[in-house]
């Protein structure tokens, strides 16, 4: 009976779905010594197992901790940047910090994830794009807040942030109280919903199943924000000199593959994010926007001279873009 018993307890402390190859081959070893009746064998077999399960979390526990600390370095460099004003590389490095974290959803990981909302807020707040300062901002604050009631860390220093950020947030500009705010997110829509007011100023629809570029939108000569992002866009044909107070423009992860020459018309444009598409050229014209201050190129396919031209025809606009390879004097896409 005693050895019924450790062997019950040994079969409890062993989880039937660990991937780990060797561990499989003991737990079937040990289930053959049981049909043989050999349970001394069985106990120290699945004891092995065990042991050997005991130091892959232990070793899985040191990545994962090796990747939060990295994770910290990153964004504490991003805040360095947001400081001699390089919001684009402050951006790269907020975006490694939070792929370093990933599902991490350790104390010390939710609080490095909660710090690249807020410092993701700072860097909108410093150029003026109020809406997503905001969205930033008030993610932060939510994940503070949960970790309150999370074991570790300290609470009393994790307060005061929280009553910082709050004063950060009702210390931003307030939205006018003539503007109309619609968002039509995770609807599977598939076009601009109609009859809306024509005083509209922000208009999200990501997340949904459009396939082309709403043409609805030139009605709206209002319009400062659109968000048409994780959408199956796959080109964008649309005259942008009918949107002339448009601001802030989200088409990333669609399917894009050419965006309209009036994109250049779009001259009150402050933040254009392209990235996660399948764009093999850039309109020229774009250069024309000279109050861009983040153009986001990133997951594209586009070619290093496009890219070089941009840069140069923009010195004052952060633009992300994915690495290049120097093959010569020329340059070849590295991808990410």
């Amino acid at each position: 009976m005693k050895k019924y018993i450790l062997l019950i307890m040994a079969l409890c402390l062993i989880s039937f779905s660990n991937d780990n190859q060797r561990i499989k081959s003991l737990e079937t070893k040990s289930k053959r010594y049981i049909e043989q009746g050999n349970y001394k064998k069985a106990i120290s077999t699945l004891e092995e197992a065990n042991r050997m399960k005991f130091a892959s979390q232990q070793s899985a526990n040191s990545a994962s901790n090796s990747n939060v600390s990295r994770a910290s370095r990153f964004v504490k460099l991003a805040q360095s940047y947001i400081n001699n004003g390089d919001f684009g590389k402050a951006f790269e490095n907020l975006e490694k910090a939070g792929k370093l974290i990933g599902k991490n959803r350790s104390w010390e990981a939710q609080y490095w994830s909660a710090s690249i909302d807020e410092v993701y807020g700072n860097i909108y707040k410093k150029i003026n794009i109020t809406d997503k300062a905001r969205e930033y901002l008030n993610s932060a604050l939510s994940k503070f807040q949960k970790l309150i009631a999370m074991p570790g860390g300290s609470q009393d220093a994790v307060k005061i942030l929280i009553a910082n950020l709050e004063n950060e947030i009702n210390g931003l500009p307030l939205i006018t109280n003539n503007s109309v705010v619609l968002n039509f997110d995770n609807q599977k829509l598939r076009d601009l919903p109609a009859n809306l007011p024509q005083n509209v100023e922000n208009i999200s629809i990501s997340s949904n199943r459009l396939r082309n570029f709403p043409q609805g939108i030139t009605n709206f000569k209002q319009l400062k924000v659109l968000n048409l992002s994780n959408n199956s866009i796959s080109e964008v044909k649309f005259d942008f000199g009918n949107t002339p107070q448009l601001r802030w423009l989200d088409l990333s992860n669609n399917k894009i593959k050419s965006l309209d020459e009036t994109i250049g018309k779009a001259s009150n444009l402050e933040y254009l994010d392209l990235s996660d598409n399948k764009l093999k050229t850039i309109p020229m014209s774009i250069t024309n926007l000279k109050r861009l201050k983040v153009l986001n190129l990133k997951n594209n396919r586009l070619p290093f001279s496009s890219i070089k031209t941009i840069l140069q025809s923009l010195p004052n606009t952060n633009v992300l873009h994915d690495e290049y390879l120097q093959k010569g004097e020329e340059s070849e896409y590295k991808g990410s």
